[in-house]
């Protein structure tokens, strides 16, 4: 996955098939996105993020954790947090995540077999404190559970391609040099609206071929 950032408050999810260098141009999105509070599940299906917004869903400034499906920023699942002290997360697996969020309860949420784990005190029933969101314990794996105990480290994996980017250019870095995949430099932002979409805007009719979600300008 890779976030296209630029200007500053503008974003572009392209997903990346390392395989073959193959890139499936995705989504744009008029807010700061914080790229060290996003994830991708392991599966690739599923893309959480942090962001913070001038206007939306109110006209007073906030930010909100969400969880997409890449390459595109529509939301399956928003939680808002309205500040930059928290928000954002990570997966565990394929199937749950964990946020640092200021609140409990999503403004919606239409993920599929997508479930947060909340880490609280150690009780009946719940020798962890790792549960979900209708306080059963938490289905992980146990070496999962152990990191977000604080028992063990997770694994480094030191066997990854090495790659840098410069002047909106993607370069995988060689024993012989570097070799340029691809040049972003060129986009500009571009109303779409992902296919799993149904849903029209609560704020404004527009077209929904061009509708922008999480913001509302097309242009």
């Amino acid at each position: 996955m890779i976030l296209r950032q630029g200007p500053s408050k503008v974003s572009r999810l392209i997903l990346w098939h390392r395989d073959s260098d193959r890139f499936e141009d995705g989504q744009w999105l008029k807010h700061k996105v914080y790229p060290d509070r996003c994830d991708l599940s392991p599966d690739g299906q599923h893309f959480l993020f942090f962001a913070l917004d001038g206007k939306w869903p109110t006209e007073t400034k906030g930010s909100y954790t969400a969880i997409s499906k890449p390459p595109y920023f529509t939301a399956l699942t928003l939680i808002p947090q309205g500040d930059t002290w928290g928000g954002g997360g990570r997966f565990l697996d394929n199937h749950h995540y964990i946020i640092d969020a200021n609140t409990e309860t999503a403004l919606f949420d239409e993920a599929k077999d997508i479930h947060r784990v909340y880490k609280g005190a150690p009780g009946k029933g719940c020798t962890t404190g790792l549960r979900l969101a209708n306080n059963t314990p938490a289905p992980l794996d146990p070496d999962i559970r152990n990191q977000l105990l604080g028992r063990t480290k997770p694994d480094r994996d030191t066997a990854l391609d090495h790659y840098e980017t410069r002047l909106g250019c993607l370069y995988r870095l060689t024993g012989t040099g570097e070799k340029l995949i691809r040049d972003f430099s060129d986009m500009a932002f571009e109303p779409i609206r992902a296919p799993y979409d149904t849903h029209l805007s609560d704020v404004q009719s527009v077209n929904a071929s061009t509708w922008h979600p999480l913001d509302g300008e097309t242009s």
